[in-house]
């Protein structure tokens, strides 16, 4: 089970996804479905922040709290690691300018 801090990364890392992703994608087709897919997830990842529980046992959101085999925040797993990589990067810089 992930604890309330991958939440928070995770739910950071989504919102930057959903603020870097085009209105269209390489096919010239709109990106609607996934930013509300995304939007979903970040409503879920939020529920769990402020109540310490999944709302929906049966989501995607659910399986990737539990550590469960699939889901498709796995693939994000890498994207967690490199944000909190590039966080703590920014950490040191901001503690090296003061």
């Amino acid at each position: 089970m992930k604890t309330l801090e991958h939440v928070k990364l995770m739910k950071k890392v989504l919102i930057n996804e959903i603020n870097q992703l085009p209105q269209k994608n390489s096919f010239g087709e709109n990106n609607n479905s996934d930013r509300e897919q995304l939007h979903g997830w970040v409503i879920d990842l939020a529920y769990i922040e402020k109540f310490g529980c999944v709302d929906n046992e049966n989501s995607e959101v659910s399986f990737w709290y539990h550590d469960e085999c699939w889901s498709p925040l796995y693939d994000y797993e890498g994207a967690l690691k490199e944000f909190t990589e590039y966080e703590q990067l920014l950490r040191y810089a901001a503690w090296l300018n003061m």
